[in-house]
């Protein structure tokens, strides 16, 4: 596993979400600015794409 991979983030929230089971549980969540940075550390030319979409989000 990557360095850090399974680190939670510093900066992560945990809100309660409801699973398929109908019970809710503490899930953590993340806002655009913090996805944007996970998403920028990706080494792939495959996050270009997902880069691109959460910039013209955030721009709205």
């Amino acid at each position: 596993m990557a360095e850090g991979a399974n680190e939670m983030l510093t900066n992560c929230k945990q809100l309660k979400l409801q699973a398929a089971d109908g019970k809710r549980y503490l899930t953590d969540v993340a806002d655009t600015e913090q996805l944007f940075r996970i998403i920028q550390s990706i080494p792939s030319k495959k996050a270009e794409p997902f880069k691109q979409w959460l910039t013209k989000k955030c721009a709205k």
